[in-house]
């Protein structure tokens, strides 16, 4: 029985670590300034009001 909870406690941690890990490369992989080089934001000069 002790192993059944060994194994089901392995199992979970490894899915968080690679959780964990998808997340931080994707948010390294994510680069902001490259969404405002390409589509920048309106200044308030171009917006007519």
């Amino acid at each position: 029985m002790l192993s059944w909870w060994l194994g089901t406690l392995s199992i979970c941690g490894f899915l968080v670590v690679a959780i964990v890990l998808v997340l931080y490369a994707l948010k390294g992989a994510v680069n902001a300034e490259d969404s405002n080089r390409i589509d920048p934001l309106p200044s308030d000069d171009e917006i007519e009001k």
